[in-house]
C-alpha cells in the first residue's frame, strides 16, 4: 500500500501551496486569505521510486462554536489517524499562537511520524519560532518557501527517507538465522571445512575432485550465530559436461540465497584466474564475503602478507575483505572465524545516519566535484541510505546521467573508506532531482 502523507496546520500557513508543488500543478486554490480550503483532498504522487498518497487538509480551528468548523476538524483528524506520516506546517513570519500549540498537542496524541515544516521562510524568518519548534522532539524543522520554491527538494528528501523507514525497507535481520555458502574451486577443502564447522561428518570428503555435486545444507551454531550452511559443488575450468553444469547452477543459486560467502582458496593455486572469476561473481551478487586460504599444512615457509597482497592485487575490489589462513585437515586458524563473520555481517547491515552521509557528500562536492556538463555545474545534492544487506544508497543529482564510471567508482570507494565498509559490495544509484522549477 502506498504511504499516506497528510499536511496539517492552522489556516493560511501554506498547506495547499505545498500540496500544489508536490503535484506539480495547481489543484488546490491558494491565496493570502484564511480558510479557502474546506475539503480534504488526496492525490497520488511519486517521490523518485516511492508511490504515496498526499492529503491536503483545511486549516484547523480549535474550540470553534461553528458546526462547520467542528465538522472540518473531525474529518481532518479522522484522516490523520489513518496517515503514515504527518507534515505539520507553521508560518515562519509569525509567532506561535495558542492554536499552534493546541494543534501540536493533538498531533502528539496521534503518535505518528511527524516532520515539522516552517513555511514562508524566504528572507528573514522568526528565529524564536524555529527555536521553539526544535524543542518539540519531532526533529529539526525544515525551512521552506512554497511561494518561492525554496528548499522543496530538501523537504522531498526528508519525506522520502521517512517513507523508507515507515515501510520497513531497511530490514531488521538481527534475529534471523544467518545463511552461509561455502564456495570455491574443486578440491580446495570446502567439504572438510563444512564438516569442521558442523563438528560432524556430513559431506563426503576425499582427494578426488567433484565429490560434492548436489549442495548439502545443515544448521550449525558458531558461538552466538545460528547458521544455515550450504556446502556447494566446486567450480572448475572443465565444467562442460551436463552433470558439472547442473552442479555449477546449483552453486549459483546457493550464492544468491546466502547472506555470507566463505570462499575457499587452495594455497597452492590461489592465483588462478578461476578464483578471480568466482570473486567477481560473488561481488556482482552483492554478497558479504570472507576468504579462507586453506591447506597451509601443505606449504612451508610461505608469507601470509605476500599471498594476501597478491590476492588484493589480483582482486582490487575486495581490498579490505578479511582473509584467514587455515588448515581444515589440522583444524588450524579457525578460532576467530565466528568473530570475523559477526563483524562482516554487522557492517553489511549497517545503517548510517543521514546527517553524517550528507555532511560527507557536501565535503566531496567541495573537495572533488563532478566534471562539468556542457559548461554547467553538476551537483550531488542529497544522499539517502534506503536499504541494508547490502548497504544501498540513492544519490540525487541535477545531471546523474553525466557522471562517468570513473567518478562513480571514486564516490563508491570514498563512501566505503569514510564509513569503514571494509570492501563490501555496496549499491549506489544516481537519481535525478525532480524539482520542475529547478534551474540547472
Amino acid at each position: 500500500m502506498p504511504t499516506r502523507i497528510i499536511i496539517l496546520g492552522k489556516p493560511n500557513v501554506g498547506k495547499s501551496s505545498l500540496f500544489n508543488i508536490f503535484l506539480k500543478k495547481n489543484i488546490a486554490i491558494v491565496d493570502d486569505f484564511s480558510g479557502l480550503t474546506r475539503d480534504v483532498r488526496k492525490k497520488k504522487i511519486k517521490l523518485w521510486d516511492k508511490e504515496c498518497i498526499l492529503f491536503d487538509t483545511p486549516g484547523i480551528i480549535n474550540n470553534s462554536s461553528k458546526d462547520l468548523d467542528k465538522k472540518i476538524k473531525n474529518i481532518t483528524f479522522d484522516t490523520a489517524k489513518l496517515a503514515d506520516l504527518i507534515v505539520l506546517v507553521f508560518d515562519g513570519k509569525s509567532e506561535l499562537s495558542s492554536l499552534d500549540h493546541d494543534i501540536i498537542q493533538i498531533v502528539r496524541k496521534l503518535n505518528k511520524k511527524t516532520i515539522i515544516v516552517i513555511n514562508k521562510a524566504e528572507g528573514r524568518t522568526n528565529e524564536s519560532v524555529k527555536e521553539k519548534l526544535e524543542t518539540l522532539g519531532f526533529g529539526t524543522p525544515i525551512l521552506v518557501s512554497a511561494s518561492h520554491n525554496q528548499n522543496i527538494d530538501q523537504l522531498r528528501w526528508f519525506i522520502y527517507e521517512s517513507i523508507n523507514m515507515n515501510n520497513d525497507d531497511i530490514d531488521d535481520e538481527k534475529n534471523e538465522d544467518l545463511s552461509i555458502a561455502i564456495v570455491g574451486k574443486t578440491n580446495t577443502g570446502k567439504s572438510t571445512i563444512f564438516n569442521l564447522i558442523n563438528r560432524k561428518k556430513i559431506s563426503i570428503t576425499g582427494s578426488e575432485p567433484n565429490l560434492t555435486r548436489d549442495s548439502v545444507e545443515s544448521i550449525a551454531k558458531m558461538e552466538k550465530l545460528n547458521c544455515k550452511i550450504f556446502d556447494t559443488a566446486g567450480f572448475s575450468n572443465k565444467n562442460r559436461d551436463k552433470i558439472n553444469k547442473l552442479s555449477t547452477d546449483q552453486t549459483l543459486k546457493k550464492i544468491r540465497l546466502s547472506k555470507l560467502i566463505l570462499m575457499i582458496f587452495d594455497i597452492n593455486n590461489y592465483y588462478e584466474k578461476i578464483n578471480s572469476k568466482l570473486i567477481n561473481l560473488i561481488y556482482s551478487e552483492y554478497r558479504c564475503l570472507v576468504i579462507l586460504v586453506n591447506k597451509i599444512d601443505t606449504l612451508k615457509g610461505f608469507s601470509e602478507k605476500i599471498i594476501h597482497d597478491h590476492i588484493k592485487e589480483l582482486n582490487p575490489q575486495i581490498r579490505d575483505i578479511p582473509v584467514l589462513f587455515v588448515s581444515a585437515k589440522d583444524n588450524i586458524g579457525f578460532e576467530n572465524l565466528h568473530r570475523i563473520i559477526e563483524d562482516q555481517i554487522k557492517i553489511w547491515r549497517i545503517k548510517i545516519k543521514t546527517n553524517e552521509l550528507n555532511q560527507w557528500l557536501n565535503n566531496i562536492m567541495k573537495e572533488n566535484p563532478p566534471p562539468l556538463k556542457n559548461g554547467k555545474i553538476v551537483k550531488l545534492k542529497y544522499i539517502a541510505q534506503v536499504n541494508v544487506s547490502p548497504p544501498k544508497f540513492n544519490i540525487f543529482s541535477n545531471f546523474p546521467n553525466s557522471l562517468n564510471n570513473q567518478y562513480k567508482r571514486f564516490i563508491s570507494n570514498k563512501l566505503k573508506k569514510e564509513f569503514n565498509l571494509k570492501g563490501l559490495p555496496i549499491k549506489i544509484f544516481f537519481k535525478k532531482t525532480d524539482n520542475p522549477y529547478e534551474k540547472n
